[in-house]
C-alpha cells in the first residue's frame, strides 16, 4: 500500500510503498483520549525531492484511508 510522505527538507509530499515499518510499540492511548500507533515509518529508497532517506513516527503521516 502506497502511504504519503512530505519531505522535511523541501515540504512537497510524494507517495511512495517503498518503507518499511521500525520500532512497533503498538498501540497507545494518546493525550486526547484516541488510539494511536506507536511506530516509526522509514523509506526503503532515497527522497525523490532530496535524496536522503527519511525516518517518520507514523502518527506524522496522513491516513491512507481518509
Amino acid at each position: 500500500m502506497k502511504l504519503v510522505f512530505v519531505c522535511p527538507e523541501k515540504h512537497q509530499a510524494f507517495e511512495t510503498d517503498a518503507y518499511q515499518i521500525i520500532e512497533d510499540k503498538g498501540i497507545k492511548i494518546g493525550k486526547t483520549g484516541n488510539k494511536v500507533w506507536d511506530a516509526k515509518v522509514e523509506l526503503t529508497l532515497a527522497c525523490p525531492f532530496c535524496g536522503k532517506r527519511h525516518i517518520f513516527r507514523a502518527s506524522e503521516l496522513p491516513c491512507p484511508f481518509s
